[in-house]
């Protein structure tokens, strides 16, 4: 990985917001203002940024694990370690905001708390570019992602792998990991304080039904409700072990009819924007029974994103091809292609890093 930069440190013109709901220590987390907010264009485009992006991605991967690991097995935590990590992702999202998004649907079972916990701060520099935060808060709420699970390494193994469904004992001692994460970020110098808020708040839910306390809206601090969201739609789509996840569509619908309850709307509508409907990276059966890869989203419409045909209507591999649903394209049958329906990771034995191996992605995105 490339050399830090510096120090972090607060930049002094930022619009702050108070909140000394988690702890005995004040702590402070930003939002930003609408005066305030940066709009950024993508440096370079997404098919060159892809070869990058995955090289990073593996890199934080195997980084992520080790920070966690690290504080499993001696309860140190190396913040140039998580600063190194996040900054690297913070550069790659502001060359192109897609590449590494696109990244998060390679997925394994091997380690799923260091691989959410990178997801979710992939996320959320992405959705906080798309909020207009500057760079030094894209580095702050990355750093939130990235620890906001971290209590999870004083739950017993056996209970985060355990391939049944938890008993009402064990959700009791699974729900102590945003106190633990608190704890332990709390007591370790150089942690932005946010993160502390964050690790402690993202399971509370604006109506007071989350945990660990059950407070409201106005008591969680605004980092929590964004890595809160992020957490949501992440676990949803991933396959645990004793469960498999939903496709990304019904994720958003699922957060979505919870807009206002659960999850702050604002914040949910900028989500659901910058991630669309179909998500890149996943996967989608047409009308034509033939199944695909999304390969880019479409902002003005989000049902018509640009995708890569990769199985025959037999569910049997074909001539790949990409179809344009904003441009019209339409089915050897002449009529005009559409979605029929949303698929999980991984469904018919589709591996997206196998498209990836062959450069198929970046090509396609082109045409």
């Amino acid at each position: 990985m490339k050399q830090p930069k510096n120090v972090y440190v607060r930049a002094a013109k930022q619009t702050w917001q108070t909140d000394q709901s988690t702890s005995t220590e004040k702590t402070e987390t930003p939002q930003v203002s609408t005066k305030e907010r940066i709009s950024y264009i993508n440096k370079i485009p997404i098919d060159q940024e892809l070869n990058t992006a995955r090289s990073a991605y593996k890199d934080a991967c195997a980084q992520t694990s080790a920070i966690l690991d690290t504080i499993r097995l001696s309860g140190e935590l190396d913040i140039k370690q998580v600063n190194d990590v996040v900054d690297d992702c913070v550069d790659s999202i502001l060359r192109n905001d897609s590449a590494l998004v696109w990244l998060t649907q390679i997925r394994t079972k091997d380690n799923y708390t260091a691989e959410h916990s990178l997801r979710v701060c992939i996320y959320a520099i992405a959705l906080g570019r798309e909020l207009g935060f500057r760079e030094l808060e894209l580095q702050n709420i990355g750093v939130c992602g990235l620890l906001h699970d971290v209590g999870k390494v004083r739950i017993p193994k056996e209970l985060l792998q355990k391939q049944e469904n938890l008993s009402a004992e064990e959700i009791e001692i699974m729900q102590q990991h945003p106190t633990y994460g608190k704890k332990l970020l709390i007591s370790k110098s150089g942690v932005y304080p946010g993160a502390v808020d964050v690790a402690y708040c993202h399971h509370e839910r604006l109506d007071g039904s989350g945990y660990p306390r059950g407070i409201t809206a106005e008591r969680i601090p605004y980092y929590a409700k964004i890595i809160g969201i992020l957490d949501s739609y992440d676990s949803m789509i991933s396959d645990k072990p004793y469960s498999k996840g939903i496709t990304t569509l019904d994720a958003c619908r699922h957060i979505y009819q919870c807009k206002d309850s659960l999850y702050d709307k604002t914040i949910l509508g900028h989500f659901i924007h910058f991630i669309g409907i179909y998500a890149p990276g996943s996967l989608v059966e047409m009308n034509t029974g033939e199944v695909g890869i999304i390969i880019e989203t479409n902002n003005e419409d989000g049902i018509k994103p640009k995708i890569l045909l990769v199985l025959g209507s037999d569910k049997q591999e074909k001539n790949e091809r990409v179809v344009d649903l904003k441009r019209g394209d339409i089915t050897f049958t002449n009529t005009l292609y559409t979605i029929k329906k949303s698929l999980s990771n991984g469904a018919y034995g589709i591996q997206i890093e196998e498209y990836l191996d062959k450069g198929t992605i970046g090509l396609a995105v082109n045409q």
